[in-house]
């Protein structure tokens, strides 16, 4: 059995890239950078300027990190007979004796693959995804949330790839 493998999707990244740079653009309008910034009756202007920044900057390094992604011809996640490796969170193949076990959970429209590690602390993350690490493992429960955005692959392929090769 050929293992499961999902790359980043060039047209996905552009599509995504493209709205982060249209948050950044709205963003910069609510701070006033293109002429005199909205009028809220329901909140303050100083509210109004702080959610600007924060979006300028949140989407700003959002539009980055996917610009980033498009030149990565990697492979992004494999799954197989071995076990589970997620670029994104490590270089090092997660081996099926040490997943406890994997779950799905949704948020909104987004669908995650939770793993829950034996021993978390020998498979130490790298990279953006650890900034979210802990956030993820309250909301969650598991250690490690793998996501298929932006690839060339599904969610249900990558579930099957699991229930396949899971022993």
């Amino acid at each position: 059995m050929a293992d499961f493998i999902a790359h980043n999707s060039r047209w996905r990244i552009v599509l995504i890239f493209l709205g982060s740079v249209g948050f950044v653009a709205a963003s910069l309008w609510i701070v006033g950078a293109f002429g005199a910034p909205p009028v809220s009756r329901n909140y303050p202007d100083s509210v109004l300027k702080g959610i600007g920044w924060f979006g300028a900057i949140f989407f700003g390094f959002a539009s980055f990190i996917w610009a980033r992604k498009f030149f990565d011809l990697r492979v992004q996640l494999q799954i197989g007979p071995s076990g589970i490796r997620w670029l994104p969170w490590s270089d090092q193949l997660i081996p099926w004796s040490e997943i406890h076990s994997v779950s799905t959970r949704r948020v909104k429209r987004q669908k995650f693959i939770v793993l829950k590690l034996r021993n978390p602390e020998r498979f130490p993350g790298h990279g953006v995804t650890t900034l979210f690490a802990g956030t993820n493992r309250r909301l969650t429960g598991g250690d490690i949330c793998i996501s298929l955005v932006g690839t060339n692959r599904k969610f249900k392929d990558a579930m099957s790839a699991i229930a396949r090769f899971r022993i």
